[in-house]
Parts: C-alpha cells; sequence; structure tokens
C-alpha cells in the first residue's frame, strides 16, 4: 500500500476523444483525496485525451499516475493558482530535463484566478510507452509533492520519486515551452471546478464611544470681602 501521502494517487482511465466531464473520470472528486483506481488493458485504446487536472485547492496534479498508450495525448488542464508541467529524470526530481534534453515536456507558467471563463491548457501526445516524470516548477510546490508520473514500471517508483522531491534542495524552473502545444477550452469543458475565491471578513461593528463623564461642579470660593463682612456680622450679633 501506498503512504497517507499518496492516497490521492489515481490511474485514470483513457476518456475518448471528445471534451470530458469529472463524471466521466469515474467519479474522480478532482479536490478530494482519491485511492488509486486501474483502467483496462491499453490494446486498442490508443489516439485518446486524458485530462489531468494541475493545481486547484491544492497543489497537486489529479490523477498523479496514467498509463496511457503511445497515440494518447494528454491534456493538462490548469486550475487555481499558477502552475507548469516540467519533466525531469526519475533520479533528478525538481530539475528540468530540458536542461540537458531537446523537446523533452515543459508548459511553462499557465496560470488561473477566480472569474475566468477559459481554463489554459498544455497538450502533450505521446509517442511511446517510456515512463515520464513530471513536476510543477512554481515556487515549492514539487517539494511538497506537486509531482506525477506516465507509465512508470510501479507505484512504487512514484512513491520514490515524490520521497526524492521531497528531499530537493531547490526547485529549478526551465526555459520555453517544448514536448506540447499551449491552448485553451472553455472553462464550462473543463475537468474540474474552480475552487471559489473565499471573500475577506467583514470589518468588526463601529461602537459608540461612551460619552465623557462630565466634570464635577466647582464650589464658588468667598471672596476676600464678604468673608470678612460676614466675620463682622457675627461679632456684632446680629
Amino acid at each position: 500500500m501506498l503512504t497517507n501521502t499518496f492516497l490521492w494517487a489515481a490511474v485514470v482511465t483513457a476518456m475518448p476523444l471528445v471534451e470530458v466531464s469529472p463524471r466521466e473520470l469515474h467519479d474522480l472528486e478532482v479536490h478530494q483525496p482519491v485511492s488509486i483506481k486501474r483502467n483496462p488493458p491499453l490494446e486498442a485504446r490508443a489516439n485518446r485525451i486524458i485530462p489531468v487536472v494541475v493545481g486547484g485547492s491544492q497543489d497537486t496534479f489529479v490523477p498523479n499516475m496514467i498509463r496511457a498508450a503511445a497515440g494518447d495525448v494528454i491534456q493538462f488542464q490548469f486550475s487555481n493558482g499558477n502552475h507548469t508541467v516540467t519533466q525531469s529524470s526519475e533520479d533528478s526530481p525538481c530539475q528540468p530535463l530540458q536542461a540537458t534534453q531537446s523537446g523533452v515536456i515543459h508548459s511553462g507558467h499557465i496560470p488561473f484566478e477566480a472569474g475566468q471563463t477559459t481554463v489554459g491548457t498544455f497538450n502533450v501526445p505521446l509517442n511511446n510507452t517510456e515512463p515520464i516524470y513530471l513536476y510543477c516548477a512554481t515556487g515549492p510546490h514539487c517539494q511538497i509533492g506537486q509531482v506525477m508520473a506516465i507509465n512508470p514500471p510501479s507505484e512504487e517508483n512514484l512513491v520514490q520519486f515524490s520521497k526524492k522531491a521531497a528531499g530537493a534542495l531547490a526547485n529549478v524552473d526551465a526555459g520555453a515551452a517544448t514536448g506540447g502545444t499551449v491552448g485553451e477550452i472553455p472553462l464550462a469543458d473543463a475537468a474540474f471546478t474552480p475552487v471559489e475565491e473565499e471573500a475577506p471578513p467583514a470589518p468588526p461593528a463601529e461602537s459608540t464611544p461612551a460619552a465623557s463623564p462630565a466634570p464635577p461642579a466647582e464650589t464658588p470660593s468667598a471672596t476676600p470681602g464678604a468673608a470678612a463682612a460676614m466675620e463682622a456680622h457675627h461679632r456684632l450679633g446680629y
């Protein structure tokens, strides 16, 4: 079994060459933990679009492990945040393979903000079934678990890849987009529902300041002349 960190890993069934919905992803809830689901054998399943949601309420790929055939197209759909799909070697996560090889996968940074009506995509056609290891090159996303694998030899390969990513000293970006095609689709056709932007908390109600207490009334002191007159009055017996 995978560790708790990988309970959200999933193997998604390749979808037909049509726009898809979350229900067609075998009830895969994009922003919820999911268990691994296996797709049928790959024979006669080529030339399909397989959607992968990038980002959202968490910095993840969903699913984070897929099985695909040569001729399939992996369509990365970018949800909330600013993310990349960047290829690395299995042994060097968070380091772009583009630095040493040409034509490998790197989408560049593709953001999604609340209120958008379109979704950025990155379509990657597969020419073979060799393992591909990917990460997000934004900030610390790679180290905190935004990694995935296409056709790894086993689930354990993805587990070990993620552990290595967690210990990476740096998350390195790549250059221009290569290995796929940047595009967009209507939000209504995306395989996810955007995370709603939280409204800022209401400011506290203003209270009416308490009135300052009135100063005590001053008792007028007798003037010297009045005091002398009163004293004379008493002496005369009045």
